[in-house]
């Protein structure tokens, strides 16, 4: 059940890649752009829960990339467990809490039921 779906792209523009926020599979899948592309998981796949290395439903998914167009983060959307998480892609999907995750509530330091994630540009990329 796909909720979201963020693009890679290289640093000429082109699609490298999508991001899929796969809802209840509790887990972001990377499916690579070309015909028949095979999918690798970035983020959560193990199992539904609030541990670093798990996703609770998945509903947004963004992309944080350097200007060479390499990936820096995902950032996830974990619905959930009331919080944003940010993913960096060398750690095998281990996440770290960015927003949120001090349960569903109207604080300062939680979130209700986050549904997607955006980046703000800076000024000078």
């Amino acid at each position: 059940n796909p909720m979201d779906v963020a693009l890679e792209q290289a640093a000429d523009g082109s699609v490298v890649a999508y991001l899929v926020a796969d809802y209840r599979n509790h887990r972001v899948q990377r499916c690579a752009a070309a015909e028949g592309g095979a999918c690798t998981t970035v983020a959560g796949g193990n199992g539904n829960g609030p541990a670093a290395n798990q996703l609770s439903s998945p509903a947004g998914v963004a992309l944080e990339q350097a200007a060479d167009g390499s990936v820096v983060a995902y950032l996830v959307a974990d619905y959930e467990n009331h919080r944003v998480q940010r993913c960096a892609p060398a750690e095998g999907g281990a996440c770290t809490t960015v927003a949120g995750g001090n349960g569903n509530g109207p604080a300062a330091n939680q979130l209700s039921s986050p549904a997607g994630v955006a980046l703000e540009q800076a000024a000078d990329g």
